[in-house]
């Protein structure tokens, strides 16, 4: 409950543009041309 409670507060203060969003770190993307096909297992 306290959690909903601080969370809902949390997004409050966001958007009334109190506190900054948090920073999302960047998510890698698997890049397949810049990988070297070998061979690949079949089972």
């Amino acid at each position: 409950m306290i959690a909903k409670l601080h969370n809902a507060l949390h997004d409050l203060l966001v958007a009334l543009g109190l506190l900054d969003r948090p920073k999302l770190q960047p998510v890698p993307v698997r890049d397949d041309e810049r990988r070297p096909q070998g061979p690949r297992r079949r089972r």
